[in-house]
């Protein structure tokens, strides 16, 4: 899907969901609405809707082509609940206080990584090139993490915003030496003759994914959010015992080929409702010195002025009642 076709199906897709939400009757329930952009740790969502696992009268399936788009979405009240990195979550907080992370879908472990063109063999050699990086807290924050493992500072480089759903035409047309990206755009670059500079599997547990709501969506969609995770959880469990029909399923969302999916996958470590479970409960949650990490990184860059209490953050009041 090229970059213009791509910004004309969000236009589409956010004029649906308004009209949606215009149409229904004051006093009636609207569906549960569900937003992410492409990424295989969100993909066991809308596997779950093609195995018909979740209810389609109640719970729908949105697209974006990039968080930001995402998080646009949720905070003008087009989406009920949404799939997005933490650093976009705490962004999230700042506007939306009492925004809950419900679910962690993912750590990322080598999904996300610092693609040069060929030639380019490593990080020093980007020193006054072009890098495309997407404008969020994440994208800084892990080619920080590179930089300081290369003993470099953003300052050397020339960095340039750039969307990950525009990337391939970047690096094709060459008006970038590099790219910060993640899958399954990081499958389609390298195929295309990209190095292999960093990813995340040398920063394992830094980068994670999770589902957010906000709190009074919960007693609002209970019934409804409890079917989203239910069918997460089930289609988690589909990818083990029909994993062929599965990983076909998620690969042709994706644009890749099912075995490139299958490669992309080995970088990302799913969580189930076991391990969402062991992290989200308890009064300090696991999960919160991650979430620390990233807000003190977001407070020290100014991309963060008031850090959220991370176990305050957490709610696994849902998680209680889904069946593994």
């Amino acid at each position: 899907m090229n970059v213009m076709t791509n910004r004309i199906f969000t236009i589409i897709v956010v004029a649906l969901l308004s009209a949606l939400l215009a149409s229904c009757d004051k006093g009636a329930k609207q569906q549960l609405v569900f937003g992410a952009n492409i990424w295989p740790g969100y993909e066991p969502v809308y596997l779950a809707r093609d195995l018909g696992y979740l209810p389609a009268d109640s719970v729908h399936l949105a697209e974006f082509g990039n968080a930001s788009e995402v998080s646009q979405a949720f905070r003008n009240g087009l989406l009920q609940v949404a799939a997005l990195t933490l650093d976009e979550a705490l962004r999230l907080h700042r506007d939306i206080p009492d925004l809950k992370i419900i679910l962690l879908f993912d750590a990322s472990n080598g999904a996300d990584a610092i693609l040069g063109q060929p030639g380019i063999t490593s990080l020093q050699q980007l020193q006054g090139h072009r890098v495309g990086v997407e404008r969020t807290a994440l994208g800084a924050y892990f080619l920080n993490l590179a930089l300081q493992s290369a003993g470099m500072q953003a300052q050397q480089l020339n960095i340039v915003p750039l969307p990950v759903n525009e990337q391939e035409a970047a690096f094709r047309l060459r008006s970038v030496d590099a790219v910060v990206s993640f899958e399954p755009v990081k499958t389609r670059l390298l195929a295309l003759g990209a190095t292999h500079l960093y990813d995340s599997s040398q920063v394992p547990g830094k980068i994670l994914d999770v589902l957010v709501t906000r709190d009074e969506y919960i007693g609002q969609y209970h019934k409804e959010l409890g079917q989203l995770l239910q069918g997460w959880s089930r289609a988690l469990a589909a990818m083990q015992t029909d994993r062929g029909k599965a990983i076909q399923a998620m690969a042709q969302r994706e644009h890749i080929e099912p075995a490139q999916f299958e490669q992309a996958l080995k970088g990302i470590v799913l969580y189930d409702m076991a391990h969402n479970r062991e992290l989200l409960t308890g009064d300090a949650p696991q999960v919160a010195s991650s979430i620390d990490a990233v807000q003190r990184f977001m407070l020290n860059s100014g991309s963060l002025q008031i850090g959220a209490d991370a176990a305050a953050l957490v709610d696994a009041s849902l998680l209680a009642g889904a069946v593994p």
